[in-house]
């Protein structure tokens, strides 16, 4: 499965540590990063430079993201504050510090145009405007709290939010009609956008993963996974390829060009003694997959089934989350001891600057 001369690889630039295992890693489009931790803390970090915007507490952060012009970044988690900081430069000015009475915040959303923040706490969404800072709508689920959230890209006219008993999708347009319905198998856990908002992937409690086409209610059921599907990342590919993680397993789907036959699956096998898949993400405009294992291991794979490089036991207590920068050349990826390390992206003839 492995080639002689792979077309990428990896190469380490910088690593720094934090104080908790990282629960998040993002890159902004102006090549920014950010992490948060376990312990509380949320840092940003260029040019091997640490700036701490929160210390380390008991109580972690558990969502961190950028807004998609790199202008703010969010974050919040278990001790109910939504923290929101405007972003020049390195300099970044903390302007909302929002209390939602110790209400666990497990999940935010940017929209792809524009300044609005999604976030959830409980069973209710709330979506803000920068710079304006203002309240846009709170949405409420009746029937289960809000297990995930993401707005439908490319330009973010819709906002699907998931528990039971499957999929809510909000014209963002209109906020206070009610919301188009998809059911899935079960209740849902965690959902996925293809690049161009033609697929939603929504993995489900029951060890499926219900795959809908806009326009189309009735979805196709993928299954046959050793355990809870994990992970969920799209390609942004003319012929997109959805990569999920069960286990210590990376399957790649990609639609048949016969109708009858739907999608079809590769296993991917990284060809060591692989640990749970702990994230991956395909690179921007690209089919090349990068996956970390709770054992320390990084893996990049190319067409959904080509096994490019395996870096072993990098991460010395396991690797936890990764993110790519928008423009295909670094990579940043997070680890159960608080390791964060910036790794440099080669393509074989074609060298990145």
């Amino acid at each position: 499965m492995s080639r002689m001369t792979p077309e990428y690889s990896l190469k380490k630039l910088a690593t720094t540590q934090l104080n908790e295992y990282i629960t998040k890693v993002s890159i902004s489009a102006k090549g920014l990063i950010a992490a948060s931790s376990a312990a509380g803390e949320v840092v940003l970090w260029q040019n091997e430079t640490l700036i701490t915007l929160l210390e380390a507490t008991e109580q972690s952060i558990d969502c961190l993201g950028f807004s998609a012009d790199g202008a703010y970044l969010a974050a919040g988690g278990q001790g109910g504050t939504l923290y929101v900081w405007h972003l020049q430069g390195t300099t970044a000015e903390l302007i909302a510090n929002m209390d939602y009475q110790k209400k666990w915040l497990e999940h935010l959303a940017w929209s792809p145009q524009g300044h609005f923040l999604a976030f959830t706490w409980g069973r209710y969404v709330q979506i803000w405007q920068f710079p304006e800072h203002q309240i846009i709508t709170t949405l409420f689920l009746e029937e289960s709290t809000v297990l995930g959230i993401a707005w439908r890209p490319p330009l973010g006219e819709e906002l699907a939010i998931i528990g039971e008993p499957g999929v809510k999708i909000w014209q963002s347009g209109d906020w206070d009609n009610d919301p188009q319905v998809l059911l899935a198998s079960t209740t849902t856990i965690g959902l996925a956008w293809s690049v161009e908002g033609r697929y939603l992937a929504v993995k489900c409690l029951d060890q499926t993963i219900s795959l809908f086409e806009w326009g189309n209610p009735d979805p196709w059921l993928l299954h046959g996974f050793p355990g809870k599907v994990r992970q969920l990342a799209w390609s942004a590919t003319k012929d997109p390829l959805l990569a999920m993680s069960s286990l210590n397993e990376i399957v790649v789907w990609k639609r048949s060009k016969k109708a009858e036959e739907g999608w079809k699956a590769e296993i991917l096998s990284s060809l060591v003694e692989s640990g749970n898949i702990e994230d991956l993400s395909f690179a921007p405009q690209s089919d090349l997959l990068a996956s970390v294992s709770a054992n320390g291991s990084l893996c990049l794979w190319t067409k959904g089934k080509q096994l490019e490089q395996v870096l072993e036991g990098v991460s010395l207590e396991g690797f936890s989350c990764l993110a790519w920068s928008s423009d295909f050349q670094q990579l940043v990826t997070g680890g159960s001891g608080g390791d964060l390390t910036l790794w440099k992206v080669s393509r074989r003839g074609k060298g990145f600057a």
